[in-house]
């Protein structure tokens, strides 16, 4: 269970994920979306599951990061429409549909969980974090249908292990 924030725009978020992830992140962050409400007393069409993970977390922090996920869910549907040349939607994009109106306090957007080895984490930038955990652990599995890889990880493999360390140097 993870949120893979490789940008902070949503959309170009969506598109550097690979494709395993494109299929698998969409149901993970309706998970993440109904356990942080189903914990704040509303009652969605998905049990709760890993009540206390980091992202669950931060996703019941403030309604503003909640948002931003399901966002993140309807752009990876769209991804998963574009790669797999289909124009149906990912199951779990239904249940978005019946929790959107499911409003709680919001603080705004709250600083991004990093659920990841801390070898990868850099503090103040889940962006490089994630980019760090992606090359580190994600790449011998990664394909990007109808895409290329994305030109960071061009860059950071290049580099090789050597680009991460504790200070979050990637």
């Amino acid at each position: 269970m993870n949120i893979f924030v490789l940008d902070l725009d949503i959309d170009t978020c969506a598109r550097y994920h690979c494709d395993q992830h494109v299929v698998k992140m969409i149901l993970e962050s309706v998970q993440i979306a109904c356990t942080a409400l189903n914990e704040k007393g509303f009652q969605t069409p998905y049990r709760s599951t890993h009540r206390k993970h980091p992202c669950v977390l931060w996703a019941g922090r403030s309604f503003a990061n909640l948002q931003w996920l399901l966002k993140l869910a309807e752009a990876l549907n769209r991804e998963y429409q574009y790669r797999y040349r289909t124009l149906e939607n990912h199951r779990s994009i239904a249940v978005v549909d019946q929790i959107r109106e499911m409003r709680f306090e919001s603080i705004g957007l709250t600083e991004f969980a990093q659920a990841m080895p801390a070898s990868y984490k850099v503090p103040g930038d889940p962006v490089q974090a994630y980019r760090n955990y992606y090359v580190g652990e994600k790449l011998r599995f990664a394909r990007w249908t109808r895409r290329r890889r994305p030109a960071w990880i061009e860059a950071m493999a290049r580099r090789g292990p050597a680009c991460f360390n504790n200070e979050g140097v990637g």
